[in-house]
């Protein structure tokens, strides 16, 4: 990305830069629109209620604000995940071409994650004052929120694989590799399952049971792998 005549032969850490700052910007661009989602769920709770009903209006405002927050956890937990995976990935890279095309289309994708996520939170509103009016976009919304997670982990994935066929790797840094590409393929299998759960009618959960889901049992198969390795040697 920076012509070799400046910099000299480029290696994988030439992008530590850009992807520590890219995946800053999206997490910026996250909590930059938790203010509006905060205010435009308050507002639409005012403007649909009765002012009889003060307990009932205080239960759903504090429901409402719980789930946009524990939502935003999540999503964060998620893209924090992304960085460190593909961070490591940077380290000693060797295909760097490979490295470059799938890095670009990564963070293209990951890009798309604030926009689409806001349209999660601003649709889900309806849900929770009970208007279903924009239920079908609220599902679009998150079959793309959803999708998005799932190609970047499986991009992930790919490039791991990439690298560990790569000759001139150590052991080390084989089973590295080699754990990137388990954990990242189980979690866009474990992301797929959530989303054709909680997006089917019968078993149809509003937000942010999905994606909550998926910061929390994404988890457990890094664990799990680490444990199978330490109990072989």
């Amino acid at each position: 990305m920076i012509p070799s005549k400046i910099i000299g032969r480029p290696t994988g850490e030439n992008w530590v830069g850009l992807i520590d700052g890219f995946y800053s910007i999206v997490l910026t661009l996250l909590v930059i629109e938790l203010p509006s989602v905060i205010l435009e769920t308050v507002n639409k709770i005012k403007d649909n209620a009765n002012n009889v009903q003060i307990l009932n209006i205080q239960t759903e405002m504090s429901t409402a604000l719980g789930m946009v927050i524990i939502g935003y956890y999540a999503i964060f937990t998620i893209v924090y995940d992304i960085w460190s995976c593909h961070k490591t990935l940077l380290i000693g890279a060797k295909r760097l071409r490979v490295f470059a095309i799938t890095t670009s289309l990564i963070l293209f994708i990951s890009s798309l994650m604030p926009p689409f996520y806001y349209l999660v939170n601003h649709f889900a509103l309806e849900e929770v004052i009970r208007e279903f009016g924009h239920h079908s976009d609220l599902i679009v919304a998150r079959r793309w929120v959803f999708g998005i997670i799932t190609i970047i982990y499986l991009l992930l994935a790919a490039l791991a694989k990439s690298e560990k066929r790569k000759l001139g790797q150590n052991p080390e840094r084989r089973e590295e590799l080699g754990y990137i590409f388990e954990s990242s393929s189980t979690k866009a299998l474990i992301t797929v399952i959530i989303a054709a759960i909680v997006l089917s009618p019968p078993t149809y959960l509003p937000p942010p049971f999905g994606i909550t889901s998926i910061a929390v049992i994404t988890y457990f198969p890094i664990n799990f792998f680490f444990f199978k390795k330490n109990h072989r040697r």
